[in-house]
């Protein structure tokens, strides 16, 4: 029971139902408020002269002296006809000279305040007006007054107290018992069409904030799949589609994570794989060196140290390209862009390159094009890529083999290529090849077999500069690797002229 009073349909019910039980009641009183203020008004306006006809009837009672009895029998009888009056005779300054009302309940005042008097006597006087009640002097009431002539010379009123005390005790218990019966209809109405239907109507209008709280909750136990179905364009629709949104999100960065700590895991493994080889041989040959000792020729010895030598500028490049690959991969690296020749920098690459592979009696190539072909980019990052392609197409090319670089430029971009007569990629590898530590089976000859950091570092290069590295195998025939980037069109100082 206590779980269902929780809802949020049931609470926003049962407060829309205060609300309305409490504008109700202040609409009752507020109704009858206006109702006896018309009422009253109503009341002094049809006995406005009431006091100046009842006048004429007393006057002459009072014309020698106040013969109380004579006006009473007089007055006694208009109380019959009217029972809701008090009758009061004032002198010129509103003190009580006499009275006739019901018995049982004495005057609190001898006195009538004269000021509502006069202005009521004067014709454009405000309807209704109130002045003093001598029986009640904490409440004014309506009233009805007229000039009255008492003896030869002095002068008074006839002040008519329009509700009388009966009236009021009468008025008081039926406005009570109106009061107690409205109040009850308006209970009953209130739960029948506004607690029954509005609690039906608010848990109908609430369904889709129950479905995006269900919504929350599964994703909550675990169902990161959990999405809600939405075409609104209200609020609730918008909370439902920033849900939307931000699971997609977690389950970005959940997958990221994942990705990321599979990647952690295969470095650690990789590193602790290729950094044991090198490290062992290391250790194998000091050893060796210190078992040896005085036994050992200077031929041996300087072979074994070159071996110690060979392995640790392995180590060395393989814990260098490591970080340049950690900076990469965490963008830590920012391209510094600028326009410069790809022209000179391929012919800069072949020219560094040809001499080691002549001593390979690897023919190594170029077809570069004469006319500068013009890039925006990070020209060492570029060169970086350039190098790393030519380098693993002469460690993958057999003696007697060819390397040839390739340039073209076209309009909107410009591809850099290295085709190499190697045996080409095993079609299992391709999909590994940019992968860090990755060393196809076909290629490298032990000897020189290279980190496998070289590619995935060229790739990530490339992404930096929203490119990419791609591969076209020619299996028993070698390989082609490639990059494209776009071309910048600079006008010539003689061009520039003409155009001037």
């Amino acid at each position: 029971m206590m779980k269902f009073f929780q809802r949020f349909s049931v609470k926003l019910s049962l407060l829309f139902l205060a609300l309305l039980l409490t504008m109700g009641i202040v609409q009752v009183i507020i109704s009858i408020r206006i109702t006896e203020r018309r009422q009253i008004e109503t009341d002094q306006l049809v006995n406005r002269y009431l006091a100046q006809d009842m006048v004429h009837e007393i006057e002459p009672y009072v014309q020698d002296d106040i013969d109380l009895n004579e006006i009473g029998s007089v007055i006694h009888y208009m109380m019959v006809m009217n029972p809701k009056i008090e009758i009061y005779l004032l002198d010129a300054k509103g003190k009580i000279l006499a009275f006739f009302a019901e018995p049982g309940i004495e005057i609190q005042q001898d006195y009538v305040d004269i000021d509502p008097i006069q202005t009521f006597l004067k014709e454009s006087s405000p309807i209704p007006l109130y002045g003093t009640d001598p029986r009640n002097p904490m409440q004014d009431k309506h009233f009805s007054v007229a000039p009255i002539s008492i003896g030869e010379e002095d002068e008074g009123y006839l002040y008519i107290v329009l509700r009388s005390s009966l009236y009021d005790r009468a008025e008081s218990m039926l406005r009570e018992n109106y009061l107690f019966s409205t109040f009850n209809m308006s209970i009953i109405l209130s739960l029948l069409f506004v607690g029954i239907i509005g609690l039906i109507l608010f848990m109908f209008l609430t369904k889709r904030l129950q479905e995006v709280s269900k919504a929350v909750q599964d994703f909550k136990q675990g169902s990161f799949d959990r999405r809600i179905e939405t075409d609104a364009v209200d609020e609730i629709g918008s909370l439902a589609k920033a849900f939307n949104q931000m699971a997609y999100t977690i389950n970005a960065h959940v997958e990221q994570l994942k990705k990321t700590d599979e990647l952690r895991r295969e470095l650690v493994a990789n590193v602790s794989h290729d950094l044991k080889s090198p490290l062992a041989t290391i250790q194998g040959y000091i050893e060796t060196l210190l078992i040896k000792g005085d036994r050992i020729t200077d031929a041996e010895r300087k072979r074994f140290l070159e071996i110690v030598l060979q392995s640790t500028k392995s180590l060395d490049m393989m814990v260098g390209e490591l970080l340049e690959l950690s900076k990469l991969e965490t963008k830590q690296v920012e391209p510094v862009l600028e326009v410069f020749s790809m022209t000179d920098l391929a012919q800069d690459v072949f020219m560094k390159f040809k001499p080691g592979a002549e001593k390979r009696n690897i023919q190594l190539s170029a077809e570069i094009p004469e006319n500068l072909c013009f890039v925006k980019a990070d020209i060492a990052l570029i060169e970086r890529v350039m190098t790393n392609l030519l380098d693993n197409a002469i460690k993958n090319t057999p003696e007697h083999g060819t390397v040839q670089i390739e340039l073209y430029c076209f309009n909107d971009k410009t591809r850099f290529s290295v085709l190499d007569s190697g045996k080409g990629i095993a079609s299992e590898d391709i999909p590994h090849l940019f992968e860090r530590f990755y060393i196809g089976r076909s290629g490298e000859r032990k000897s020189e077999r290279g980190t496998g950091l070289g590619l995935a570092i060229s790739q990530k290069i490339m992404e930096l500069h929203e490119s990419s590295i791609n591969v076209e195998n020619r299996l028993d025939q070698g390989s082609s690797f490639f990059f494209e980037l776009p071309s910048v069109m600079i006008q010539s100082k003689w061009e520039r002229g003409m155009n001037s």
